[in-house]
Formats: structure tokens, sequence, C-alpha cells
């Protein structure tokens, strides 16, 4: 039985968040055609009313943001049993963020840089306010992914302040759902962060008038994305206005392609690009309505977003492969039969497309509406900050998903080994080089710029197909070398997912000397639950000959215990963590 939608017809003030200024009117806005069936009591959807059309970018966030303050359309949150907690026009959310934006100044420092602000990345309007509050108070915000039981207060606390210190960040602000690790925070930063202030957003100065506000600038950074880190040491990743204001422009109006009638679902986590700029900034400022699920509502409950999704009719919406399938394995026929989706652009990004993973989803929903020729994969990274290339499902002459076309300037090229450049559909590094390259890495508190005119070297690897079409195959640190052979992790992960059909992140490939002076082998991790010996064997053989005829040699299959591969923050396997892992004993 579907639990209920509630509806939110409160001024925005009673949701718990004022930012110590007038209270805004209720949140009021036109409906696009027909709403939710009767029974599910939500909201009717939200129409994108006229706001900042193709023209130029904005020179700034703050600019951006001024711009779609002129629109109704906004912004609604919900919980992890679908009800509605939050909703607030986009005008009224620069108006917080203003008043807000006078609260902050006190943390500006002196200096000639803005002052680096740490926001616990949250999926809440505390955060989203306080992270475009700083745009407006000439702050530069450093979104941090929040606290997990998994990894416990102090080693969260330890490698947040890491983190921090790495960009030289003179302040931490909590809000009030974070203030019980003030203490802690307060405890280590004296070791680690010399010089941080631990601010709670209720010791903060009370609200003044918003004129005279100094936001940043359009030759200022706009902020600092931590990347997801599939090593054991994430890099600050500083991004400028230019590079987002540009990368947002192409996104919507040469990516997307945004209409009228488009609203935008997400559930990805905000401290990660694809989350902050893909689906919080690039609605924004694109006018675009948004809905918003908390990640760890996805997690436990992955039926529960195509049922919103369907539910509010939402058109856009981005998930890396792996969600694609496992909202299509957690949902029911029966179920998926009562849905009737909209979605124009299911996209996929994060990580290498893979087709099993979409082919489960467009057939699992295929009753609701839905068709493969909606998905549009896209390639991207953190130092580009977001998006590179983007476009309709398409494959190459061997049947790989291909990641789209590059996005207005953009240069892809693919280069070998000595990094001369490769013909189409010969797989080598990808190189990079536009205006939305990154500043530099924030790395032990100093920043090492690079030039958006310069190649920059990702570490994936990918070809081009004769038109342009960009296809990534994996990352080079999961380049394996078989008896003199290269072998793509990814490739092999995703055969034994199929044949065992399991999760994205149950499986890893590696390679592994025998013996001394021996080539490498091919070794594959298998998290198998069962425990019978006879089930076991069977497990062993399919992953065996799955492995075989993704990489053309015989592999080695461990049978490891649940949650022995390790995932970064935005599900990527943790490679390195995971070796690290299993060399301490643990299996």
């Amino acid at each position: 039985m579907r639990r209920p939608f509630v509806s939110c017809s409160r001024p925005c003030s009673a949701h718990g968040f004022s930012a110590g200024g007038p209270t805004p009117s209720p949140c009021t806005w036109p409906a696009s055609g027909a709403g939710p069936s009767s029974s599910s009591g939500a909201s009717p959807p939200l129409r994108r009313m006229p706001g900042p059309e193709a023209g130029n970018p904005p020179a700034s966030l703050a600019e951006g943001l001024a711009r779609a303050a002129s629109s109704p359309a906004g912004l609604r949150l919900f919980n992890g049993r679908g009800q509605l907690t939050a909703e607030l026009s986009y005008r009224a959310l620069n108006q917080q963020a203003r008043v807000r934006a006078t609260q902050l100044r006190a943390l500006a420092g002196a200096g000639p840089r803005p002052a680096v602000v740490g926001l616990i990345a949250h999926t809440s309007l505390s955060f989203i306010t306080d992270f475009l509050a700083c745009q407006w108070a000439g702050l530069l915000p450093c979104p941090l992914p929040p606290p997990t039981v998994a990894l416990g207060v102090g080693p969260y606390v330890e490698r947040t302040l890491r983190m921090l210190a790495a960009v030289q960040a003179s302040a931490l602000l909590l809000d009030a759902s974070h203030t019980p690790l003030q203490a802690a925070f307060e405890r280590q930063a004296e070791s680690i962060a010399p010089g941080l202030r631990v601010v709670p957003t209720d010791s903060l100065p009370a609200a003044a008038d918003t004129v005279g506000l100094q936001p940043l600038q359009g030759s200022d950074a706009a902020y600092i994305q931590f990347s997801s880190g599939t090593t054991n040491a994430p890099k600050g990743i500083e991004i400028s206005q230019r590079a987002i204001c540009h990368n947002l422009h192409a996104i919507l109006h040469a990516g997307l392609r945004i209409q009228p009638d488009d609203r935008a679902f997400s559930w990805l986590p905000l401290y990660h690009d694809m989350g902050l700029v893909g689906f919080l900034l690039a609605p924004i400022l694109g006018a675009v309505p948004l809905d918003l699920l908390p990640p760890q509502a996805f997690a436990r409950h992955p039926q529960l977003w195509p049922r919103l999704m369907a539910e509010l009719r939402s058109t856009i919406c981005f998930a890396p492969s792996f969600a694609w399938g496992l909202a299509a394995d957690r949902t029911p026929p029966d179920q998926a039969s009562a849905l009737r989706l909209k979605l124009r652009v299911a996209g996929v990004g994060g990580d290498v497309v893979r087709e099993h993973d979409l082919h489960r989803f467009a057939t699992r929903f295929d009753v609701s509406g839905f068709s493969a020729g909606q998905f549009h994969p896209c390639y991207g990274l953190a130092e580009a900050t977001l998006a590179v290339s983007m476009g309709p499902a398409s494959v190459d002459a061997h049947g790989r998903s291909t990641s789209g076309t590059p996005l207005p300037g953009w240069d892809i090229r693919i280069v070998d080994d000595a990094g001369a450049p490769l013909p189409a559909m010969q797989t080598g590094r990808i190189h990079l080089r536009g205006p939305a390259l990154m500043t530099g890495y924030w790395q032990h508190g100093r920043l090492s710029p690079v030039s958006p005119q310069d190649w920059f070297a990702t570490e994936d690897l990918g070809h081009l197909t004769p038109a342009g079409e960009l296809v990534v195959t994996g990352r080079l640190q999961s380049l394996l070398v078989i008896r003199g052979r290269n072998v793509h992790a990814e490739a092999v992960e995703a055969a034994v997912c199929a044949q065992l059909q399991l999760a994205h992140g149950t499986v890893m490939a590696l390679q592994e000397a025998r013996a001394p002076g021996e080539s490498m082998a091919l070794v594959v991790l298998v998290e198998c639950p069962v425990q019978d010996p006879d089930q076991r064997r069977q497990w062993a053989d399919t992953a065996r000959r799955a492995a075989f005829s993704a990489s053309g040699d015989a592999a080695e299959i461990r049978l490891v215990a649940p949650r022995t591969v390790k995932l970064t923050t935005s599900g990527k396997i943790a490679r390195q963590m995971t070796l690290d892992h299993l060399r301490q004993g643990h299996d």
C-alpha cells in the first residue's frame, strides 16, 4: 500500500529555518497538468515558469541566483517515506540566503582570498541555504560528507578535519543537527587543523540588513569540491565562478535542452559533484522545479525512487548505472505496472555505463511508459566542474555504450602511454581542455593551479567514435595487465555481476602474481552470502565463466564475505581501500 504524501501549505518559516529574517509568504506555485492520483494527497506538480533563458551565462552564482529569483519555481524535500517535508520558492530561497549571508559575514577573513567555510552537506534546507549564503557573503563554501554510523564519530571527525586542513578552512559551520559533534571537532582541531573555528549556527550574530552585501564576483572562486576518493587521499578541487557558470549553462541549454514543463528529481548526495552541480545549482539557475530525496532513503528503499518520479511527473533525473539496475530489481512487476513515468532525460553518469543495468530498468519499467531511448549517458568529473559530454543513448561498433559528444567549450582527445593522440576507436587515456576546468587541487594547505588552456590528463580510459562520441571503458588505476594483455576490471566485474545477478560493488577484479617472477594473473573477489558448499562451488563456476568471457583469461575466483569490497562516497569501488583491508587480514 502506498504511503501518503503530505502536502505543505505552511509558511516557509514553519519548516524551522527563517535565517533570522522576515517570515516569507506561503509557497504557492502554479500547477502543470494533472497531479498525482488523489489517493496520494501530494501537492500538484509545479511548472517551470519563465525565468533565465538561454542567453549569456551569469558572471557569478550570486548573479544567477538573483536571476532565478524572478521565477516562481522552487524546490521541495521529501523524507524516506515519500512525505513532503519542506518547500521553498527560488525567490524565497534567495531571500533567505541573503539574510543568512548577513550572519555569515562574521566568518570572513582579512586576507585577499575568500575565507573557506566547511559545510556538512545533508540534503536539507539548512545546508542549501548556507551554501548559497556563502556566495552572497563573499565566503568560499566547502561541502563535506555527513557522518555515517559505519565510520564512527572519532574517525569521521578526524577525516573531516584533515579535509578542512588541506584547504586551509577558517571555519566549520554546524547546524542544529550536528551540534552534538562540536566538542569532538574542537578537541581534535587543535592538533589537526590549528586555527579552525567550529561555529554552531545558533551562535551566529543576529541577521542584519542585506544592503551592502559583498558577494563573490566573477573573478573569484565559487566553492571547493572534494573528489570522491577512490584512493585514501581525496583532493580538494577549487572551482571558479567562470567555470561553474559556463558548465551550468552548457548542461542546461546544450545537454538537457530544458523545456518549459521540465522538473528535476534527485537523491544524489550534495557533497558530490553530480548532486551539488547537476541537481542543486543547475535546476536553481535554470529555474527548473526540483524535488530532492535524501541519499539514505534511496539506499534503504530503491523502489521509492521510481515511485516518486511517477507521482511527481519528473522529467529529468541522473544516477549511476548501478542505481537504475537496483531500482529495477527492487520494484516488483505489479508495482511497476501501476506507475506512469514521464522521464524525458534519464541520465547515467558517475561511473562506467553498464548496459546490463540499463537494460534491467528499461525492461522492468517498459509497462510504465519508459523506453531505453530516454537514457542519456554522460561523462564528467569534479575536476571539470561536472559535465564534459552528454547525449542520447547509443552504442559504438563494438556494442559499448557511448557517453555523448562534448558539451560546448570542451575539447577531448585520446592519447597513448607516450602522450601521442590516437585515432578513433583506439583506447587510451582521456585528456580534456576547456573553460570549465578546475582552478587546481588543494592538498596540504596549498593550491596547485592548472591552466584551462592546457590539456588535463584524467585517470579515465576510453576512445572516440568516428562521429566524435566518447566511450569510457574504465579507469587507469583499474586497468589490469594479465600476461601482457590489457583487461578492464570494470568489464570483468560487470560480467560477473550480470551472471550472478549481484549488485554493483559486490565484485572486484584485481591482478596478482602467484609466485615471484611470474606474470600477473586475474583474480576476482566475489561477495558470497551463501554457506552451502555445493552452492558456493556453483557461484565460483558461474563467476569463472563470466570472467573468462569478459577477459579471455582464466580467473581465480575468491568468494569473500559481504561488505568486503569497499565503496567511495559516490558508490565507486574503492580498490586501494579494499586491498588494504584484505592485507590487514579482514576477509
